[in-house]
């Protein structure tokens, strides 16, 4: 066998000196390859694996770094850090193609510091950097780290051989009732498995990091079985089978993984032991597993259900016949343990993810549209598109004046319970919260999420608003306060919504001339008045009775803007509405 491995290896030595040129070549691409299907493919880019682990008073966390990150304490940072030395807007973590990831401090106040040395400007992140907030401790894991395994673990193509020697299929441990056990083997058996599972339970417990999850996972397949090598595949986010992490037990030794071995596993999903590769017939071509000498190795699928979501393959190069089927059985056990530990990190990460995008959009949208968004079943589609929305604004009338009479606190008091008011009232008609700007709101119909009766669905709200007023002012007229009266305009149109902010903070809200037009017609707005432009009286009648106003003359328009006050719900759509004013429908009849 030693001869028959010498001779491969003297015609690949004589190949080589054959082709220099083409060996030079290949030397000039980088290993390692993916094995998908039988087809090798590289992937190019590979920035999202790199992450910023976060200790702080809650334990430990991880987040997944986009190619711009703003960092701080408030909750529009991509990477909130709730720590009261934390500035609002701390740090910046960017992707720079050429370097990598870059920290930049923005002028907080208690500083940046990455390996305890303080930030002056901007700094090159590297694996394993410290990076100190306030009294919040982070640690960068860059690409390069994430990779380590697929850089350290050479999967070498070879040809597939389709006569099956030896395979388990995989089953779910079940075990036999004690009565019906007869067979002393099939105790012992049974008892290894129980052993085996209550002692990774053991160690692991809720560990939810993946790579430690692995650590451990090998570390207990190393006391329990023979190998000089252990790696661990999961598919990419294309489906690819990448090695995730790996352990040897001679210290620089670089595993070699057959594709043959590895396509195998995930064409059956089943176990496969060979007692001998290099005299298996199902590897009788695969050179990576002759030239590094393997005489024995195992492959399981890493299964949840009917999902795969890995390969564990463990070798040894110092027996033959290194493995029975009771270890293939026993890697098999300890696989379904390690799926149902990914399998935990994953629903634990996707409840953090789902309880970040809950508590975002529960700031802009009703509790039941978060609640869609969350589960899916509604997409906020990221960047700017074109839409048909409505906005609304509701302004105070005389706040300014009000608020010099009264201390600072009190006006921050009676702000809150009032926008406490309005809020709610705008959940209850599905409206999206844009902005509070001082005493103002900003309210939209349309985006991003739209409704076939938006402009009336405003004009409701509206109304809506106006009358919770009366118990509100009510409410701070005995308690010795003065009333608040609000105007409302209320404007429909074509305008862009989408992410609007620079890359240290975003936020969801709409742009566009139908926004200024609506910030006018408030302004106009007398005191309990709802004021709607034409396009939005289009929209809603016959729902409401209104009557034409004297038409807007605005800055940066060149004619005066058409605006009707909404007086009610029409209770008879026939109707006109007497008084010295014109009705909306005879005007727009016109």
């Amino acid at each position: 066998m030693n001869r028959q491995i010498r001779q491969i290896d003297r015609r690949l030595r004589l190949e080589k000196r054959k082709n220099p040129n083409e060996n030079k070549q290949a030397d000039k691409i980088p290993p390692p390859p993916f094995f998908k299907g039988g087809v090798f493919e590289r992937r190019s880019d590979r920035s999202d694996m790199a992450r910023l682990v976060i200790f702080d008073s809650e334990g430990r966390r991880e987040v997944q770094l986009m190619n711009h990150n703003s960092v701080g304490r408030h909750p529009q940072n991509q990477v909130q850090i709730l720590d009261r030395v934390v500035s609002k807007e701390h740090c910046l973590i960017s992707s720079d193609e050429e370097r990598g990831f870059v920290l930049k401090d923005l002028g907080s106040l208690n500083g940046t510091f990455v390996n305890k040395e303080r930030v002056d400007k901007e700094v090159l992140l590297r694996d394993g950097d410290e990076i100190t907030l306030g009294s919040t401790r982070c640690m960068f894991l860059s690409e390069e780290m994430a990779d380590s395994a697929a850089q350290m673990v050479d999967v070498s193509e070879a040809a597939l051989q389709s006569h099956i020697q030896s395979k388990i299929a995989r089953v779910e441990d079940r075990f036999m009732p004690e009565t019906d056990i007869t067979d002393n083997k099939i105790l012992r058996s049974d008892y290894e498995k129980l052993r085996v599972t209550y002692e990774l339970q053991r160690d692991i417990g809720l560990e939810l990091d993946v790579d430690k999850i692995f650590e451990r996972i090998f570390e207990r397949t190393f006391e329990i079985l023979n190998c000089d090598r252990a790696v661990i595949l999961m598919p990419d986010e294309s489906g690819t089978l990448t090695p995730r992490s790996f352990k040897t037990k001679k210290q620089g030794d670089k595993p070699v993984i057959s594709s043959t071995l590895v396509s195998q596993v995930q064409k059956e999903k089943a176990a496969i032991l060979s007692s001998d590769a290099m005299m298996d017939r199902r590897f009788k071509e695969a050179r990576s597993i002759i030239m590094q000498g393997i005489r024995s190795s195992m492959a399981v699928p890493i299964m949840h259900q009917s999902e795969l979501l890995g390969i564990m393959i463990i070798d040894s190069s110092v027996a033959v016949n290194a493995y029975t089927e009771k270890d293939l059985h026993l890697l098999s056990n300890i696989a379904n343990q390690t799926a149902q530990f990914i399998k935990n990190a994953q629903m634990a990460k996707k409840i953090e993810r789902d309880a970040t995008t809950r508590e975002r959009f529960s700031r802009l949208l009703s509790p039941d549209l978060a609640e869609l968004v969350v589960s899916g079943e509604l997409s906020v589609e990221k960047g700017g598109e074109n839409r048909v929305a409505t906005v609304l604004f509701a302004d105070i009338r005389g706040f300014t004046a009000m608020s010099e009479n009264i201390a600072a606190a009190e006006v921050l008091q009676m702000l809150n319970e009032y926008f406490e008011v309005m809020v709610e009232i705008v959940f209850r008609h599905e409206g999206t919260v844009d902005k509070f700007v001082g005493d103002e709101i900003m309210v939209i119909w349309g985006a991003p999420v739209s409704h076939e009766d938006d402009a009336t669905r405003a004009v409701r709200a509206g109304l809506d608003m106006q009358a919770a007023l009366v118990d509100f002012n009510g409410a701070r007229e005995r308690n010795g306060q003065p009333p608040i009266h609000i105007g409302i305009g209320i404007n429909t149109g074509e305008l862009v919504a989408g992410y609007i902010g620079s890359t240290r903070t975003m936020s969801y809200s709409v742009i566009g001339d139908v926004v200024n037009t609506a910030a006018r017609i408030c302004s106009a707005a007398g005191p309990g008045q709802i004021i709607v432009s034409e396009d939005t009286c289009r929209r809603i009648q016959p729902e409401f009775e209104m009557v034409a106003v004297d038409p807007l003359r605005a800055k940066g328009k060149s004619k005066p803007i058409n605006v009707y006050s909404v007086l009610g719900p029409s209770m008879d759509t026939g109707r006109e509405t007497t008084g010295s004013g014109t009705t909306a429908s005879h005007l727009l009849e016109k």
